[in-house]
């Protein structure tokens, strides 16, 4: 029994994975008025509190003086679902099976771009181990943009008994040591677009340096961008249309945040999203990939297994 037990679980998983790795995203539900309420299966229904992304062959249902709206991700095409209504959602479209949903105005060139970066998740759901011993090395981000509002750098901790210095440009900041996984500081507003670099203390002597990257066979030093003027005003005006259209705390923000190199504004995003909305299970595998754009293995490991973990139960 335990041996049949076993394996049922691993074929539950393997189940699992591959429905979680290979399916993104056809639409996200945003805009919810009155009782909606969503099924994967067909039988459980559950609430929508909140924006909803909609994977193929979900299926959702409006009450009386209920509405709602969806944008398809491929085409960027916006829908409104009307009170009474039960629509079912296939690979790339909407179908009304009780009421309507009507075509509505399109999500414009930026939010059909936001949507489109909801794909190819897959490869952020499988870890390739080496059974290789490596040497203590830091690993950051290569390129960061900065904000006002999003001060803080990240990068994986390589131990706790390590402190560090991070340089921006000339200023440099004494970083002290953690038990968390990851090093997060905040960095003051300098000009423009600077190098930096990151180096490992113990017992007040250098141990490692962040080493420079390989690019197109070119070798290119870390740099960080901080945000103001013209670029500002257009992200700030372009973030306040999202929050309008899909709420203040949105992955459409996080995928914007993407777009502008701001990774640690896109991971907090990320994270306390899912963190608020705990059925969206199946949108982590886009937090792993800004976990490996800022190279925090360890968090990444850690993460991926506990949500590994959770498609099973």
């Amino acid at each position: 029994m335990k041996k049949l037990f076993v394996i049922l679980s691993l074929c539950l998983f393997v189940s699992s994975m591959a429905m979680a790795g290979k399916r993104d995203p056809v639409g996200v539900l945003f805009q919810v008025k009155g009782k909606v309420e969503y099924t994967k299966n067909g039988t459980k229904w559950k609430k929508v509190r909140r924006n909803k992304f909609l994977f193929s062959g979900y299926q959702v249902r409006t009450g009386a003086d209920s509405s709602a709206k969806v944008t398809i991700k491929d085409s960027g095409e916006n829908y409104d679902l009307h009170p009474n209504s039960l629509i079912s959602i296939a690979d790339n479209k909407l179908a009304a099976k009780k009421g309507s949903v009507t075509p509505a105005a399109a999500s414009g060139k930026l939010m059909t771009g936001l949507m489109k970066k909801f794909n190819k998740s897959q490869s952020y759901t499988t870890v390739r181990r080496s059974s290789k011993k490596r040497d203590v090395k830091i690993l950051a981000v290569r390129e960061i943009t900065f904000s006002e509002k999003y001060p803080y750098m990240v990068w994986n901790n390589i131990g706790s008994e390590y402190s560090y210095k991070l340089t921006v440009g000339e200023k440099t900041y004494e970083v002290p040591a953690t038990d968390s996984m990851i090093v997060r500081t905040k960095v003051d507003p300098f000009s423009g677009t600077q190098e930096y670099k990151i180096t490992a203390m113990k017992d007040g002597k250098e141990v490692v340096n962040l080493k420079p990257y390989k690019s197109k066979g070119q070798t290119k030093s870390h740099t960080a961008t901080w945000l103001d003027g013209s670029k500002k005003i257009e992200i700030e005006r372009t973030l306040r249309d999202i929050q309008e259209t899909y709420g203040e705390n949105s992955f459409m923000m996080g995928s914007y945040f993407e777009k502008q190199d701001m990774w640690v504004a896109s991971m907090d995003q990320y994270q306390q999203y899912l963190k608020d909305s705990p059925d969206e299970i199946e949108m982590t595998p886009y937090l792993f990939r800004v976990y490996k754009k800022l190279k925090l293995d360890s968090v990444y490991k850690k993460e991926l297994e506990a949500w590994k973990q959770a498609l099973i139960e």
